[in-house]
């Protein structure tokens, strides 16, 4: 691979937004309880016209990165006033934060992953996921994470990352969760792994120093001097799936109660994508993520980038809540099904 003169910024399909297990519902609460005097939904009332009331506005949270294009798009190019909705983001400081505002009533629906999503759910926060933002690619690909080693590194795969010190920019995040998955399918115990945090900006430079001995990072950070890839976790674990790691998730007493809004929501999306998929809008699309995220366009157009889509592929979400009881981070399968609409399937 070629070197790069400067480390490069991850894009946002490499940024967690959970924390593990019980810090991360403490997390949730605590911050439900700062929201929960607010006033009631922000969505805006409408009638559709057989005089049951719903929302045509809707406020929708933001972590301000880059693969956040679709619902951007949409917003910019007119699509969600298209269908009737108009859309607000509104900043949030992670997905803990996120499902913290849809309980509290101060957002509609929440930026976040899969994983804090059934986590909430399992410690009884009844949420419903309406679409996806994006997901991880698949086997054949081209990949957009990578577990780093030393060009010199004995490590070979995941097995061989037993009694190994990795680096994950946040401990108990859903890569970390990924990575200890990677180790198992390979045959080893993740257990034995020590996992530290470090910032993305660390991740390569402790590998190739030898601060530490691996390290999951985005992938464009393979082409740090003194470093290589064994892969992208993502796509060994997924296979020949796509993964889902961001979406919009909000309460399920207020997705039931605005369904078509919901739909106009995940029509929306998908419409966006469409867009954000066609390469004659490459330029554009590149121009709106440098925009919301503070990166450079022509930068942003090099790096790997996840898959987009809106729906939401059941077998890798059951996957998904499969790795959480067999991590031991719950006891109880979430349920998939209940989570899941029928309209935002694929």
């Amino acid at each position: 691979m070629s070197t790069k003169e400067s480390t490069p910024s991850p894009r946002a399909g490499n940024r967690p937004q959970r924390r593990s297990g019980k810090s991360f519902l403490i997390a949730v609460g605590a911050v439900t309880a700062l929201l929960t005097a607010a006033c009631g939904s922000p969505g805006a009332a409408s009638d559709d016209g057989d005089g049951k009331a719903g929302v045509s506005e809707l406020k929708v949270t933001t972590l301000s990165l880059c693969n956040e294009i679709s619902v951007l798009w949409a917003q910019k190019k007119g699509v969600f006033e298209k269908n009737g909705l108009k859309v607000e983001l509104i900043k949030a400081g992670g997905g803990a934060a996120g499902l913290a505002a849809v309980q509290g009533k101060s957002a509609d629906l929440a930026f976040t992953n899969p994983f804090s999503t059934m986590l909430a759910m399992n410690s009884g926060i009844d949420l419903r996921w309406v679409a996806t933002a994006y997901g991880t690619p698949k086997k054949g690909e081209t990949p957009s994470n990578a577990v780093l080693v030393k060009e010199d590194s004995p490590i070979e795969n995941g097995k061989d990352l037993q009694g190994k010190t990795v680096a994950v920019n946040e401990l108990g995040g859903i890569n970390q969760i990924i990575v200890q998955q990677f180790v198992t399918d390979a045959g080893g115990d993740p257990s034995k792994v020590k996992f530290v945090a470090l910032p993305f900006g660390e991740l390569a430079s402790a590998v190739a120093s030898g601060k530490v001995d691996a390290s999951q990072a985005p992938e464009q950070y393979s082409n740090t001097p003194g470093v290589k890839s064994l892969g992208d976790p993502y796509m060994e674990v997924g296979k020949d799936k796509w993964l889902v790691f961001a979406g919009y998730v909000g309460t399920a007493d207020f997705v039931e109660k605005n369904e078509d809004a919901m739909k106009k929501f995940s029509t929306s999306l998908k419409e966006a994508n469409t867009a954000v998929n066609d390469p004659a809008n490459k330029d554009e699309k590149y121009r709106i993520e440098a925009e919301h995220c503070g990166q450079d366009a022509k930068k942003l157009a090099t790096d790997p980038e996840n898959p987009y889509f809106a729906d939401v592929p059941m077998d890798a979400m059951k996957q998904m809540a499969q790795i959480l009881v067999d991590q031991g981070q719950t006891e109880k399968l979430p349920d998939v099904e209940k989570l899941v609409p029928e309209y935002a399937r694929s």
